[in-house]
């Protein structure tokens, strides 16, 4: 058995006696699928088993995640997304959405379980800089943000224990105010006089995708994730009345965006 091998049964195994969790399924409407309880497996003490074996097992690859994304993890993602956000594609606000939340959300979970869902063209607009320019932000459909939520959610337990102790971006409990404080005790501490402002040029625009799944498949190799994030980056963008699949880069403005860029940019093993 090879060492890639023997990793993921290792890491099968750990991740079977890390779901042994005790739950007590809520039943969905009364008239869905005549009373048929989804599995609700996910809670704050399963995350937490899950980020032990991340952060005492490095080089532990996660290859059974996809399962977690349930009915209650999918109303969680819901409640999370930014009800104030314009509609994508779909034209569907959360408010719609909300009118039939249920019925919605086991429809959304059948076609997860199923593999029937589809990923929606992420709708781009175009915001004015200070400088004069055009910035693009992506707007997903609101059934890609509660999916991509989800993931992100599965994901960052994994990943956040990989993270630099100075990166800030993205990541509960830190802040922009945090990142200049740091700064300011480095500069301070190591009697710095000089700080370079620096930026990656069209990063976001250029990001490789086969380099960012096999990033991912570092730590977590699971067929369904993995599955879900290819169909968003190969989605596509729908600019005004084209649309486009490029081949590289990532929208701006996704909760998915946010988590492949906190993945790619602060992972302790990646070097950019």
């Amino acid at each position: 058995m090879g060492d890639t091998q023997r990793s993921q049964t290792i890491s099968t195994v750990n991740q079977e006696i890390a779901e042994q969790t005790c739950c007590n399924p809520a039943k969905t409407e009364a008239g869905l699928k005549a009373g048929i309880s989804p599995p609700v497996l996910v809670g704050e003490t399963s995350f937490g088993k899950i980020r032990m074996l991340a952060e005492n097992n490095p080089d532990m690859v996660f290859t059974s995640l996809a399962h977690r994304i349930d009915l209650s993890l999918l109303r969680d993602s819901f409640r999370a997304v930014r009800k104030s956000e314009a509609a994508g594609v779909d034209g569907m606000t959360a408010k719609e959405y909300a009118e039939n939340l249920d019925k919605n959300l086991y429809n959304l979970y059948e076609r997860l379980r199923r593999g029937q869902y589809v990923a929606t063209p992420v709708k781009r607009i175009w915001l004015d800089k200070e400088n004069g320019e055009k910035r693009p932000i992506g707007i997903p459909a609101l059934e890609d943000k509660i999916v991509q939520k989800a993931v992100e959610t599965v994901l960052y337990v994994i990943y956040d224990v990989d993270f630099y102790d100075f990166s800030h971006g993205f990541r509960k409990g830190h802040s922009q105010h945090m990142a200049i404080h740091e700064v300011r005790e480095q500069c301070l501490r190591l009697n710095i006089n000089w700080v370079v402002d620096a930026d990656v040029s069209g990063f976001f625009d250029n990001i490789n995708h086969n380099y960012l799944q096999d990033m991912i498949k570092q730590r977590v190799n699971d067929g369904g994730i993995r599955k879900l994030i290819g169909k968003w980056l190969n989605a596509g963008v729908l600019d005004g009345e084209k649309l486009s699949r490029p081949e590289s880069g990532t929208p701006q403005g996704g909760v998915i965006h946010r988590c492949k860029v906190k993945e790619l940019l602060n992972c302790k093993n990646i070097l950019l």
